[in-house]
């Protein structure tokens, strides 16, 4: 797991000697600013770090009334303040603040050193409870029009065929519609909804928030306005994936191809991202556009894999993706748009309208990659509301 570390301080000096001194600490990105407690906010939401240490030469109450506001809205954020007041009382408020180390002005770069050095130790620690949970997938588009909600819902079906408990999370606050892949049932909760209880957040709570698909397929749907999009926390996507992740075999997160603070966090949260494109100069260029971000973001080759959607041979060639993005994991997935948009159309994913079309065999290969099973399970399923349609004219 790769530590985000951003360090607001007043001088340009100090920054320097602290880059020096943690550049050698291990899977830690480091992220500096010259300013002070009015760049907080800015910071915070900027890198969507881990860790922040914040130079605060003054002690005053409004600061630290600022300081544990913003840490009110992100509980899993890592405070450190770089204070000349050693007295108890200050200390005690800031810890009542939510800021977890108070560390002696002038600043020892040695003793920050230490301190991301426990802080690193701990994550791992916390990370390696996860070993036996389950896979983060996470699908993002180059651009728009890639097919990203399409592959994402089909690959979770494939998974659960797989015998595999599988959950697909719509992170596409505005306006997602993962939903009708999957039959368009109506909701009971969304995304929003449930980062808004994230506090309160347990299995039981998690599941009935969610449409259940199928015995082993449920998803948790995007909301059908976004205008409380803006309530919702990076601290409140991370609980969300860390719950499904117990619960559920895999989890698929359809993620928007915008990188704000709450994609951001659903990609740190990722244990492989599959950037999807097509097959053409626009999708290709956007691609290498946003593979410098995940770079810049601290990801791993091992964790990117590129999906060329709508595959079909012409100028662009898979090379030439691979060449822009200096990716090698590369999987295909072939065209067929009358099968693919029967699929959408109806609610019901590919591989059970049309088990013999290339699309199916290229999403039953990905997901027997993911989640070898020598053969497939029949699907224990509810209709969809196209079926449901079809068997009430049937009827008649």
């Amino acid at each position: 797991m790769t530590l985000k570390v951003s360090a607001i301080l007043a001088s340009a000096a100090e920054l320097d000697a602290l880059k020096a001194m943690v550049a050698d600490v291990k899977d830690v990105i480091f992220f500096p600013h010259v300013g002070g407690l009015a760049d907080l906010k800015k910071v915070i939401v900027s890198d969507v770090s881990d860790v922040v240490i914040l130079d605060l030469p003054t002690t005053e109450e409004k600061e630290l009334e600022l300081i544990e506001t913003l840490l009110q809205e992100d509980h899993e954020l890592h405070m450190m303040l770089v204070s000349p007041d050693r007295s108890v009382e200050f200390l005690l408020r800031a810890m009542r603040a939510g800021v977890r180390q108070v560390l002696p002005a002038p600043l020892d770069p040695a003793s920050v050193k230490q301190a991301l050095v426990h802080v690193n130790a701990r994550q791992r620690k916390l990370l390696s409870l996860d070993e036996d949970m389950g896979q983060v997938l996470a699908l993002v588009g180059s651009k728009g029009g890639a097919g990203t909600t399409f592959l994402a819902t089909n690959l979770a079906y494939a998974l659960s065929r797989q015998g595999k408990r599988v959950a697909v999370l719509d992170f596409n606050f505005y306006f997602g519609d993962a939903g009708i892949f999957l039959g368009d049932s109506k909701s009971v909760s969304n995304t929003v909804e449930l980062a808004r209880k994230a506090e309160q957040l347990d299995p039981v709570l998690l599941e009935a928030s969610m449409v259940k698909v199928s015995d082993r397929l449920h998803i948790l749907m995007a909301p059908d306005s976004p205008e409380h999009v803006k309530y919702v926390m990076p601290s409140d996507v991370e609980k969300i994936i860390r719950m499904a992740r117990s619960c559920y075999e895999f989890v698929v997160i359809d993620v928007p191809g915008i990188l704000d603070p709450l994609a951001v966090k659903a990609l740190d949260s990722a244990d492989l991202i599959y950037l999807i494109l097509q097959l053409n100069f626009p999708f290709v260029r956007a691609a290498k556009r946003i593979v410098d971000e995940f770079r810049e973001l601290g990801y791993p080759n091992d964790k990117l894999r590129v999906v060329i959607n709508r595959m079909e041979r012409g100028e662009v060639k898979p090379e030439d993706v691979e060449k822009a993005t200096l990716i090698k994991a590369i999987r295909t997935v072939p065209n067929s748009h009358l099968a693919v948009t029967e699929s959408i159309n109806q609610g019901v994913p590919i591989l059970e309208l049309n088990p013999r079309n290339p699309v199916s065999a290229a999403l039953q290969a990905w997901a027997q990659e993911l989640a070898p099973q020598s053969h497939t399970v029949a699907p224990s399923k509810h209709p969809s509301w196209w079926q449901s349609l079809r068997h009430k004219k049937a009827a008649a």
